[in-house]
């Protein structure tokens, strides 16, 4: 019964979230009209045993996708959990229960929600993750001060800019979830919203047909990590709960969780080991202080990765655009993108590994790590 209502709620919400969206959106289209254009797929309130269908679509596609994930849920299925990291996707938190009222009736209840999941998917797959999406998205539940406490812990909010309608209503079927994604505004960078809970069935058959559909527009997949600008609804003129404001206290409970938890002594330091990349047989060679480990996701040079593959590398410094060439497959990013200002590119761009590689259509066969080294073995798939 309470997911019946949550998903009333959700089919209330849609239209405030459509015209919600953050007009950022508009900008980051324009920012990125030279760029080829980029579509993340995302599912909410698993893991279930729909996710391993939905699991199995993607590898057959050779796609990866976003997962943001109960902390209930995780609990109930962590080896689901568990396959997702091992299969190249990434994992971000959903909070523990996804009851709104508890949610966003108080900050406090929020954050120790947060923070529950943050727990269960480390126990499960050893991954700390920054990513987070509000259930019911951000548009009118987010206030200024939540946005901000969140932001000071240092979680990135991810809502999305195409709403495949699976969760308007329960059972929404199949040639309805493709029609809706079908016939929706599309962006240089597309985030989809789309659910792998148990009574999601129909999303899981309108899969390949979303994948299809984005494959012939010819945009990449990618998955959303700690270094893509994150899509955010703008906030509502007015809030739909009654709540106490976010207090200096109830933020530095969840700022000091994230410095506990993200220094931890049981998370190697990443300056202790060199990294390795083998390719073709050849090995492209990071030593300690080239690169960086950030919740969970590791980030090296753009210049050193695509150099080790024998790409060529351009930049737009006028128009702030970086432009890589491997095996002629061309992938561009804006300044903000990799950490920069406006058209400011930074003087040292670093892009997450796994993301880079996905992109130009390498494969992460095998990962081995030591206390001396990182060694990823890739092939073209």
């Amino acid at each position: 019964m309470r997911l019946l209502v949550q998903t009333g709620l959700c089919f209330i919400m849609l239209s405030c979230l459509l015209l919600g969206v953050n007009q950022e959106n508009k900008h980051v289209k324009a920012a990125t009209a030279s760029s080829k254009p980029v579509v993340y797929l995302t599912f909410d309130d698993g893991p279930s045993e729909k996710t391993k269908e939905v699991l199995a679509i993607l590898k057959k596609e050779g796609v990866k996708a976003t997962f943001f994930m109960l902390g209930k849920e995780v609990k109930q299925y962590p080896g689901i959990a568990k396959q997702v990291v091992q299969e190249g996707h990434a994992i971000g938190n959903h909070t523990y229960n996804h009851v709104y009222a508890e949610l966003y009736g108080s900050f406090a209840n929020f954050a120790k929600q947060v923070m529950d999941t943050d727990e269960a998917i480390y126990q499960a797959t050893g991954v700390r993750t920054n990513l987070l999406r509000a259930p019911g998205g951000t548009f009118g539940n987010f206030d200024q001060g939540y946005f901000d406490a969140m932001a000071k812990a240092g979680y990135i909010i991810n809502d999305w800019n195409v709403d495949s309608g699976d969760s308007t209503r329960v059972g929404v079927p199949e040639k309805e979830i493709i029609n809706t994604v079908e016939h929706s505004t599309l962006f240089n960078k597309t985030v989809v919203l789309m659910h792998d809970s148990s009574i999601h069935g129909e999303s899981v058959k309108a899969l390949p047909e979303v994948i299809a559909f984005f494959k012939k527009k010819g945009y990449q997949f990618a998955v959303l990590t700690d270094q893509v600008e994150p899509i955010q609804f703008r906030l509502a003129p007015s809030m739909k709960w009654k709540r106490p404001k976010v207090t200096a206290a109830e933020t530095q409970t969840v700022v000091q969780y994230m410095n506990r938890t993200r220094t931890s002594a049981a998370i190697p330091p990443p300056n202790t080991q060199s990294l390795i990349v083998h390719a073709a047989g050849e090995e492209i060679k990071f030593e300690p202080l080239e690169y960086k480990m950030e919740a969970g996701t590791t980030v090296v040079p753009l210049r050193q990765l695509i150099m080790g593959l024998h790409g060529i590398i351009r930049l737009d410094m006028a128009g702030g655009i970086v432009e890589a060439m491997v095996n002629n497959e061309s992938i561009s990013w804006t300044a903000s993108e990799v950490g920069g200002s406006g058209t400011s590119l930074p003087s040292r761009i670093m892009v997450p590994v796994r993301d880079t590689l996905q992109r130009f259509h390498y494969a992460i066969q095998k990962m081995t790590a030591t206390k001396d080294k990182r060694e990823i073995w890739i092939e073209l798939s």
